[in-house]
């Protein structure tokens, strides 16, 4: 007969694992193909070509994130435009702002960096 072992639960603590080089080579792979790009200008097309040399020192910038918990400034931040929505163009009242962010923000993102 089994016995199973209970473990307490506690809601005060998290682990965390290292991020790995194939899961930063699966996230980049699957962003979509834009364009557009954040405040660094590198397009999320341009990493998804140069994943295989990235993906190595990528994953150790984003475990020393979580070694040290402090995520960097750099990719905190977001380049806002205007996206024109409708009617006379020369109306502001006819945009709204978008943030585009980084590709690496968004790799760490979906990884929960």
């Amino acid at each position: 007969m089994n016995q199973h072992l209970k473990i307490r639960e506690s809601t005060n603590t998290m682990f965390l694992f290292p991020v790995t080089e194939n899961e930063v080579e699966k996230v980049a792979k699957g962003l979509k193909n834009k364009l557009s790009a954040g405040i660094d200008e590198i397009p999320d097309h341009v990493v998804k070509q140069s994943i295989k040399l990235l993906k190595k020192p990528l994953a150790n910038i984003y475990n020393a994130a979580l070694e040290s918990r402090i995520f960097p400034d750099q990719l905190k931040i977001a380049k806002v435009v205007p996206l024109y929505k409708k009617g006379d163009k020369r109306n502001i009242q006819n945009y709204r702002p978008i943030a585009l962010l980084s590709v690496f923000f968004k790799i760490a993102r979906e990884i929960d960096v």
